[in-house]
């Protein structure tokens, strides 16, 4: 019998129904989520505000909603697939194109993605080879073959040679994911594609790949697989019953979403961000040791890190929010900010689910340093690739023009 489907908007309450507790727990647990927004006693969750996907219980399914109207959680996983597999010539791929009649599944869409590659065949490259032998093959290792045949070795011959293998990176990526997901599967299609995977290593840390015009083939699979292994858990029901929970942070999606656009697709290098906290106070207390208090901005323009003080022209924050912008904590913030690095220009970046136009916030006080902040929203919406595409550099427009 197939499970019942709740949608709840982004960051929602909802109530329990007995024994989902545990299950809940069990998917919150991969993502690092406090148990806190769970009310024991009352059998209430509060989904927190940066997530969205779906969770899998016994006998429902929680579709958690994008809480910006227009967008669903197809358009998430196109953002997904932008961050992981797309170089800036490649915006009128096919995989952006979004079917509103597709499946939000994502083990189904893997298997799906995987079972092509599969028929086509998994990528190979040529890997350097060592093995005694009774022929000559490729180069031999002359000092090695003299010694083997002192020994009376039957493989007398020390070869290096170049040969084709499937044990590569990619590949093993793909079966990291597939062994992850095989609980979920059909057994069937399980055990046809295992047979595809027998001469792959196992990998512990999973790297990121990048494909040619060899493995580009791959390029949805491969989106899909790192999906599974970042994002998605499998809860254990009992009697070899299983469930996959999807839930991806939206929050930190869309700013790595917003630098991937600036720094690789703008054409302007001045973008930038950095990679570790900088300090910028120390707390001294008669109870407690110094401790240092340290800031990150999301993004910069025209960062000058050799300068004293360093400055940057401009800051960019990213916030997914619904409400109106310019909230009271954002421009508190974006105050700091602008005063630590001597900034003129600051912009707050919104997702939403249509063309809207730029924002201003004006400063009724004229002894601010900053005279005003800007939003700028970009349509995460819209079905077709051209749309993505045409949203995209609509939105590097605008803020070259700010800039």
């Amino acid at each position: 019998m197939e499970s019942d489907v709740v949608h709840i908007p982004q960051g929602s309450v909802l109530r329990l129904l007995d024994g989902e507790k545990e299950f809940l727990l069990k998917a919150f647990e991969p993502r690092g989520i406090s148990t806190g927004c769970i009310d024991f006693q009352q059998n209430i969750v509060s989904f927190p505000q940066a997530y969205v996907g779906y969770i899998n219980l016994p006998t429902r399914r929680i579709m958690i909603d994008p809480k910006h109207n227009g967008v669903n959680l197809r358009h998430i996983i196109r953002i997904y697939y932008f961050l992981y597999s797309s170089d800036s010539s490649d915006l009128d791929d096919p995989i952006y194109d979004v079917d509103s009649g597709g499946t939000f599944d994502i083990i189904e869409l893997f298997i799906s993605e995987l079972d092509k590659v599969a028929k086509k065949g998994l990528p190979v490259e040529y890997r350097e080879g060592r093995e005694n032998l009774q022929y000559l093959r490729g180069n031999i290792n002359v000092v090695q073959t003299m010694m083997n045949k002192q020994l009376g070795r039957r493989d007398i011959f020390d070869c290096s040679f170049d040969e084709l293998s499937r044990d590569i990176t990619i590949n093993q990526v793909l079966y990291k994911a597939y062994n992850k997901a095989i609980r979920i599967m059909d057994m069937e299609k399980a055990s046809l594609l295992n047979r595809d995977f027998g001469d792959i290593s196992d990998i512990y840390q999973v790297p990121q790949i990048t494909l040619n015009t060899n493995t580009m083939y791959c390029k949805k699979a491969l989106t899909l697989a790192y999906m599974i292994l970042n994002d998605l858990s499998v809860s254990d029901y009992g009697n070899q019953a299983y469930g996959q929970n999807f839930l991806v942070n939206f929050d930190r999606l869309f700013e790595d979403f917003i630098k991937k656009i600036l720094v690789t697709y703008s054409g302007d290098y001045n973008f930038t961000y950095w990679e570790s906290e900088k300090q910028y106070a120390v707390c001294s207390g008669a109870d407690y040791d110094d401790y240092f208090k340290s800031y990150i901005p999301d993004m910069l323009y025209l960062y000058q890190e050799n300068e004293m003080p360093i400055s940057a022209f401009g800051i960019l924050d990213m916030k997914n929010k619904t409400s109106k912008p310019f909230s009271n904590a954002d421009v508190y913030q974006m105050f700091f900010y602008a005063n630590e690095l001597h900034s003129k220009r600051v912009i707050l970046c919104y997702p939403a689910g249509r063309e809207q136009q730029n924002a201003v916030l004006k400063f009724n006080n004229e002894d601010f340093s900053l005279k005003q902040i800007h939003g700028v929203y970009i349509n995460i919406a819209g079905d077709t690739s051209k749309e993505f595409k045409e949203n995209i550099n609509m939105f590097i427009d605008k803020i070259k023009a700010l800039m």
